[in-house]
């Protein structure tokens, strides 16, 4: 029977079971920090466990009930699918958020008796289900009591609910399906604020990973004033970037032309539901082509 430890913590339970319900055994010491080394101590501390339970039972049903109750013991002290259902595997948003957080090993959160740097994450997670197994998996890795975990979840779900889902307006200026606005928002992020952009949010794998990791990006900035700064800029170069799309080949001029001409000029516009500017340009064509004949 394998009780899949996957912590220090469990280590330190089943020890503690052991202690109380059979007799002496010795605590696991870690003698390395490296997380591959740890899997490879819990494997032999495991079997150091199965070892002492047979030693110390009178016979197979007893060894049998007191495997199982040591596992009950452990599972009693893991998270459980209810603890973790607020991280919603359809929530890209959320999913993103939290990887980014976790991730970047920075913030100006504070969580008590839970530290972000001892969250280890699979960086090789590249779609938002491999994300949200990551994320999942990580959490009941760390290396604490299930009461600390349920404690930093709720203070996730906290700060998700005040600060970051109520943020709309990046939302509201970027639209989803339109590939050509969200690579250049991301290109522009990428080089006027953050050129370690994919590093922080999420690798772009498809044309949709732009969007989210823009949103990501944003939901990711702590301070406010920030945020709004440069959404602000992003917004501007964005109003600029369409004038200048929209106006390609075509240059300003300036007249100066009599006081009611504004007004004939839009009730022409109106009558004919055509621009002003094509119907000024038409007129103009029509004169030069009469020179022409």
């Amino acid at each position: 029977m394998n009780y899949f430890l996957i912590n220090k913590f469990e280590a330190d339970i089943a020890n503690d079971y052991l202690n109380e319900n059979i007799g002496d055994f010795e605590s696991l010491r870690l003698l390395e920090n490296n997380e591959g080394e740890i899997k490879k101590e819990l494997i032999n501390y495991e079997k150091k466990i199965k070892d002492f339970i047979y030693l110390n039972s009178k016979n197979d049903k007893d060894e049998k009930e007191t495997n199982k109750e040591l596992e009950k013991e452990i599972i009693r002290n893991r998270l459980s699918d209810e603890d973790l259902i607020w991280i919603d595997k359809n929530n890209i948003r959320l999913c993103n958020w939290l990887w980014s957080l976790i991730k970047k090993r920075r913030s100006d959160y504070r969580f008590r008796n839970i530290d972000i740097n001892e969250i280890y994450l699979d960086r090789n997670s590249n779609t938002n289900i491999e994300r949200y197994n990551s994320l999942i998996y990580s959490l009941y890795k760390l290396n604490t009591s299930k009461e600390n975990k349920i404690k930093f979840i709720n203070k996730l779900k906290e700060i998700w609910t005040s600060d970051i889902i109520k943020y709309t307006k990046i939302k509201d200026l970027i639209n989803e399906k339109d590939i050509n606005q969200t690579v250049w928002a991301y290109k522009y992020i990428e080089k006027a604020y953050n050129k370690r952009l994919n590093r922080d949010t999420i690798n772009i794998n498809n044309d949709g990973d732009y969007y989210h990791a823009i949103i990501c990006y944003f939901d990711s900035i702590e301070n406010p004033y920030e945020k709004n700064d440069k959404f602000t800029r992003l917004k501007q170069a964005w109003s600029q970037k369409k004038y200048r799309d929209n106006n390609n080949g075509k240059k300003s001029y300036s007249f100066n032309m009599s006081v009611d001409i504004a007004k004939k000029l839009d009730v022409l516009a109106i009558n004919s539901n055509r621009s002003k500017n094509y119907i000024v340009e038409e007129l103009i064509k029509n004169e030069y082509l009469k020179l022409k004949k």
